[in-house]
């Protein structure tokens, strides 16, 4: 069936959009990649998605638009409208792509910021009660802990030394003794 012009003008207008989306898209990716300071790796493995992104993309727009029919004037509108991108809009596209990026960023911090004070006023009351609580709790156990060192200071002086010390003593003298009679591996 043959197509007519006005068709083929359809579609190469068509095609000349999706270039204008493919340099937009190729901005939006130099952007992230400037953003995230990518290394050879990651550029590349960044590339291949962005180019296996964009042939989906521009696939189903020309399935969409004329059928899948692949002819001259599909490449030319690619073309033409990429290169109208870069050259016309690269720029503007860029910095708005950098603002709206840093703009909700921004919002995401302030949005973090609000919710931990909102859970700080929230959990307050309950900070001042714990407070109250564990601080004379925490003052009693290191007069407990001051006082039994000083116990255990006297009980030194009195006993002598500990009692764990001679029966370390005696457990390694065992081990010596025992190791003579275990076969070796």
């Amino acid at each position: 069936m043959p197509v007519t012009l006005a068709e083929q003008l359809n579609a190469f207008l068509l095609t000349l959009l999706t270039g204008l989306i493919s340099g937009f898209a190729y901005d939006f990716y130099r952007v992230l990649r400037e953003m995230l300071r990518l290394k050879k790796a990651g550029t590349f493995a960044g590339d291949l998605l962005f180019w296996l992104f964009l042939l989906v993309v521009v696939f189903g727009l020309l399935l969409v638009g004329n059928d899948g029919e692949v002819r001259f004037y599909v490449f030319l509108g690619l073309a033409l409208g990429a290169g109208i991108h870069l050259i016309f809009f690269s720029s503007a596209a860029r910095r708005f792509i950098y603002r709206s990026i840093y703009l909700f960023l921004r919002t995401i911090q302030v949005i973090a910021a609000g919710t931990v004070a909102f859970f700080r006023i929230l959990t307050f009351p309950f900070r001042v009660v714990f407070f109250l609580v564990a601080w004379p709790v925490a003052q009693g156990g290191r007069a407990l802990r001051l006082a039994g060192r000083g116990i255990g200071r006297a009980g030194k002086s009195v006993l002598g030394p500990p009692v764990h010390r001679f029966s370390g003593g005696l457990r390694t003298r065992w081990q010596r003794f025992s190791s003579r009679w275990r076969p070796r591996r």
